[in-house]
């Protein structure tokens, strides 16, 4: 299991935080970046939005799966992993304090207005955003 996380704003930099740390020889990153399993543990996901289907695939919602993340650490001093989403789903914040009580957080914070406007560019990027962006607003 991992001793420390990073949530945060998406758009805030958690992507390039988690690849920097994940070079580092005595620090563990799970591969899968954001496996969100603190926010939706034992959900059957039904997201319906534009491309929800596709992110739903990598979310993990059972502890062994979870487990299965860290599989191989072997002698790594910092485990960790990078989900954006617990910043914003209230139920992590139990969910983590009782699988992992003792992890160190890190969280990453962006201007509101910046963050809402580089995440609308993300998600016209990715053609999961039809609408212009005082529309999406």
């Amino acid at each position: 299991m991992p001793n420390f996380l990073i949530l945060g704003a998406a758009k805030a930099g958690t992507t390039s935080i988690y690849r920097y740390l994940k070079q580092h020889p005595q620090i563990y990153m799970s591969p899968a970046k954001e496996p969100k399993f603190f926010a939706f543990e034992g959900e059957n996901l039904d997201f319906r939005g534009l491309g929800d289907e596709k992110e739903a695939n990598y979310i993990v919602t059972n502890i062994e799966d979870y487990r299965a993340l860290y599989k191989k650490v072997t002698n790594q001093i910092a485990i960790g992993e990078a989900s954006t989403i617990y910043l914003y789903i209230a139920k992590s914040v139990e969910r983590i304090k009782y699988y992992i009580p003792k992890a160190k957080l890190i969280a990453i914070l962006r201007d509101p207005a910046e963050r809402a406007y580089s995440n609308y560019l993300h998600l016209i990027k990715q053609e999961r955003e039809p609408l212009d962006f005082a529309e999406a607003l």
